[in-house]
């Protein structure tokens, strides 16, 4: 659970990065870009999908639920703090590069292991 909860708040703090660096066009250094609104609510919304990422088995619904903790969060922000920057079309934006970020980890681990355990049986001598 815990690398799935880190690679969420790596991921929010990357994304809202990328997305702050759009909005602000001054010079900004990286401090100042890591502690603003967007960014924050990207790691808190990084932060909650990895929760559900390691609950849910299925990548469909970790994707489409991670939407809607993005829109969720979002827009509580909004409610929260005034920061409009359209919050449902942000926050539907960081969640389902969250929930795809997610959906591939999950599909690559699993390819892996198929492909180690068909090395493992070609090993012992089991022939399809």
């Amino acid at each position: 659970m815990i690398k799935k909860v880190l690679i969420g708040i790596i991921s929010g703090l990357l994304l809202g990065m990328f997305i702050t660096s759009i909005f602000i066009l001054d010079e900004i250094n990286i401090t100042e870009l890591i502690l603003t609104k967007i960014t924050a609510t990207s790691i808190i919304t990084g932060l909650v999908c990895g929760i559900y990422a390691h609950l849910s088995k299925s990548k469909l619904k970790v994707f489409i639920v991670s939407i809607f903790i993005g829109i969720v969060i979002f827009y509580t922000k909004y409610l929260i703090t005034g920061h409009n920057f359209d919050p449902i079309t942000m926050g539907a934006f960081v969640g389902a590069i969250l929930g795809g970020i997610f959906a591939f980890i999950r599909k690559a681990t699993h390819s892996i292991n198929r492909y180690n355990r068909l090395q493992r049986h070609k090993q012992k001598g089991f022939k399809k």
